[in-house]
């Protein structure tokens, strides 16, 4: 199986997250600018996004106790 590597870094936003899309609570076949998972129904927040944070916890503010959990 071939692998490639997306560089997104000069764009404003990540497009792929690379916390997010190993989840298996993220919404699939959405648009890939909408950030929509089972924890953050509205928008998963940048930190999240980004990688910066890898919501293994409960997030401040999250209204539900849904964290990472790896597709695999």
């Amino acid at each position: 199986m071939d692998t490639f590597m997306l560089d997104d870094s000069e764009l404003d936003k990540v497009i792929y997250s690379p916390v997010c899309m190993r989840c298996k609570h993220l919404f699939k076949g959405l648009k890939t600018r909408e950030r929509r998972c089972k924890a953050f129904p509205n928008e998963i927040p940048l930190d999240i996004w980004n990688g910066d944070n890898p919501h293994t916890t409960i997030y401040e503010g999250q209204e539900n106790d849904i964290v990472f959990e790896s597709i695999r």
